[in-house]
């Protein structure tokens, strides 16, 4: 898929095919979206999942210093029900976000809600919240909200989806993938496109296996598939209040194999959608470092590059400029050592020992005009390598971000 970057011409945000799964399709999964009425343009805006039993489930939450009500009341409830979950609540068009003593009132109000109805206890319910920070819930309207989703719990595909579009804020389009694999099904959705990076982004995760997973294997495997997938993708270096990724396992097929690799490629291509989002992003750019003094010096040197304005630009106007890219290298207080760098674009060698290849100009630019493009940046400091993914930066991030609540 080829995209224009026409300033004369409108943005059309990229059309992917449905998911083959969704989360309703994982067994054990009821799910809905419905409108409440928090959002001003009447879209959906409260989504419910609901598991057929308890059920594991582990946590990655955002590392800002003033996490939203819904983030401090979900940590805690994680940490009192061991892992064990019956109910995931999510409202968008409002963070409840820096909103004081009335936001964790309001957030524990909204479990209670599910937990009542559903006659489980309240910290086997996980509430997300996402949207403008600063402004209080319209607690009716939520309220409401949550018992009209009650009433349209279902298993079927539609309402798995219906969920994915209730969690929605300035997201250009759906986020789902799936995949098939030791002997389960496997399946998530998202959301999220601006105030990406660093440690996930306004980003709500919610993925799921239908495999036999302990919470302890779950616990195990997360952080390094949240490290290779949802904190391994730039769009703005603004880490949001409320991120939350949310990992389960219904337990419902014996496995055949290893559940790892299969939720980590459900994972990297949701952050993959996140960056093509990216609020008028053209391109996601995957951004590999190799050779550094360790996996995490990789990773810093990759996101440095990554959260530069100038190689976002240039890749938004497929401009083969790669002095931003190797000078961006050597701005990166990780690296050990510039000698022997090498930048390689679109397999292409632009940059080799301390100097420029020859390269056809046009080609490249050419080469670059694609949704995906692949940049590697090659030290001799070490083994250690990392990849990070980042959206172009364009005309339509602005409009979108100066114009958020007016």
């Amino acid at each position: 898929m080829r995209v224009s970057v026409s300033k004369s011409r409108p943005y059309v945000p990229p059309s992917f095919p449905p998911s083959e799964l969704t989360l309703t399709s994982l067994g054990g999964v009821r799910a809905a979206g419905v409108r409440a009425g928090i959002k001003p343009s009447g879209n959906p805006d409260v989504g419910l999942l609901v598991f057929d039993q308890s059920t594991p489930l582990v946590g990655v939450f955002t590392q800002n210093k003033l996490p939203a009500a819904p983030v401090g009341l979900s940590r805690e409830h994680l940490a009192r029900s061991g892992g064990r979950v019956r109910a995931i609540v999510v409202n968008s068009g409002n963070a409840n976000a820096c909103t004081g003593a009335r936001g964790d009132a309001d957030a524990r109000a909204m479990c209670a809600r599910v937990a009542a109805a559903l006659g489980c206890a309240i910290e086997e319910v996980l509430v997300c919240s996402t949207g403008v920070i600063g402004v209080n819930l319209p607690m009716d309207r939520v309220a409401a909200g949550i018992d009209q989703a009650l009433t349209e719990l279902s298993p079927e595909p539609a309402a798995g989806r219906a969920f994915l579009a209730a969690i929605q804020t300035t997201d250009a389009f759906p986020k789902e993938a799936s995949t098939r694999d030791a002997g389960g099904m496997f399946a998530g959705v998202c959301k999220g496109a601006g105030m990406i990076q660093p440690d996930m982004a306004t980003m709500l995760a919610f993925v799921g296996t239908d495999l036999v997973v302990s919470a302890e294997e779950l616990r195990e495997a997360m952080p390094r598939m949240a490290a290779a997938s949802f904190n391994a993708v730039h769009v703005d270096t603004h880490a949001s209040t409320n991120d939350t990724f949310l990992l389960f396992a219904t337990g419902r097929a014996e496995r055949t194999g290893d559940f790892r690799p299969p939720l980590s490629r459900v994972c990297r291509r949701l952050a993959w959608l996140i960056a093509r989002d990216g609020e008028g992003a053209t391109k996601v750019t995957t951004i590999d470092v190799r050779g550094a003094a360790s996996d995490e010096a990789a990773h810093a040197i990759a996101s440095h590059v990554a959260a530069s304005a100038l190689v976002r630009t240039a890749l938004f106007g497929n401009d083969p400029n790669w002095g931003r890219f190797v000078s961006q290298v050597g701005n990166a207080r990780e690296v050990r050592s510039i000698e022997g760098l090498r930048c390689t674009l679109q397999g292409i060698s632009v940059f080799e020992n301390g100097g420029p290849m020859p390269f056809d100009r046009g080609a490249l630019s050419h080469a670059m005009n694609v949704e995906d493009v692949h940049l590697v940046l090659e030290l001799r400091d070490g083994q250690g390598r990392a990849s990070v993914m980042t959206s172009d930066l364009g005309y339509r991030y602005v409009e979108v971000n100066a114009e958020y609540t007016t």
